[in-house]
């Protein structure tokens, strides 16, 4: 829970996420055990940089603002693809779903990031009751 609190709070402050991207569009994914998939995402561009090896070797760091990211976690949580948050060299993972990390990302989103088709933002995902809260 602590890794958690303070993936959130970090990125709260820079209103960002990093990612490690093959080529563009396309992120570096894992999957567990399970065949679960999970998209890893991290607090700063140091941390990512470090994850960038063995299978991930060669991928760059990108950022991703909270609006574009508010509008990914959408697709995913429908492509039922999850986030694992600044996983371990070990592969340990701190695992969020995609739809609840939206709910609580999306009060912070500022609307500044516009598809060209995106002309109609009806969440159509059922998210049930959840974390639409801010992180305390």
């Amino acid at each position: 829970m602590e890794k958690l609190e303070h993936f959130l709070n970090a990125i709260l402050e820079t209103r960002k996420v990093w990612l490690l991207e093959a080529k563009e569009g396309f992120f570096a994914m894992l999957e567990d055990s399970d065949g679960e998939s999970y998209v890893p995402l991290w607090a700063s561009e140091d941390a990512a940089l470090k994850s960038a090896q063995g299978d991930w070797e060669g991928y760059t760091v990108t950022t991703m603002g909270f609006s574009e990211l508010v509008k990914w976690l959408k697709e995913l949580a429908t492509d039922q693809i999850d986030i694992a948050i600044a996983p371990e060299t070990d592969g340990e993972i701190t695992a969020i779903p995609s739809h609840k990390f939206r709910i609580w990302l999306k009060p912070y989103d500022d609307h500044s990031y516009k598809e060209q088709d995106d002309d109609n933002d009806d969440d159509d995902f059922d998210y049930g009751d959840g974390w639409a809260q801010p992180w305390r």
